[in-house]
């Protein structure tokens, strides 16, 4: 799946928090040190560390904490174009056509 950075990178200090609202299938990938994720609505909390990330499973507030010094980014989805944009760039873009030099 292609993604676009929403934030990234952030440093964050020891005990540092970060919060994300309402954040479905963004993804938070851990550079440096590690982070505990919480998301509202989710028994679960989350441990990940350099190298690894994970992805939001829902909306409500994600909270991100800073277990040691860490360094993260956060990246979402990247969305497909909708009908509209693809109407209007096909009747903008260059046509191909050949030119003397291919004949």
């Amino acid at each position: 799946m292609d993604e676009y950075i929403v934030q990234g990178p952030v440093a964050l200090q020891q005990g540092a928090h970060m919060r994300i609202v309402d954040g479905l299938e963004q993804v938070i990938y851990v550079w440096e040190g590690a982070v505990w994720i919480t998301q509202e609505g989710d028994r679960e909390d989350y441990l990940r560390r350099a190298g690894e990330w994970f992805r939001l499973d829902r909306n409500g507030t994600t909270v991100v904490c800073a277990i040691g010094k860490a360094s993260l980014t956060v990246a979402a989805p990247a969305r497909e174009p909708s009908a509209w944009n693809r109407f209007w760039s096909g009747l903008f873009a260059a046509s191909a056509r050949p030119t003397s030099a291919a004949l």
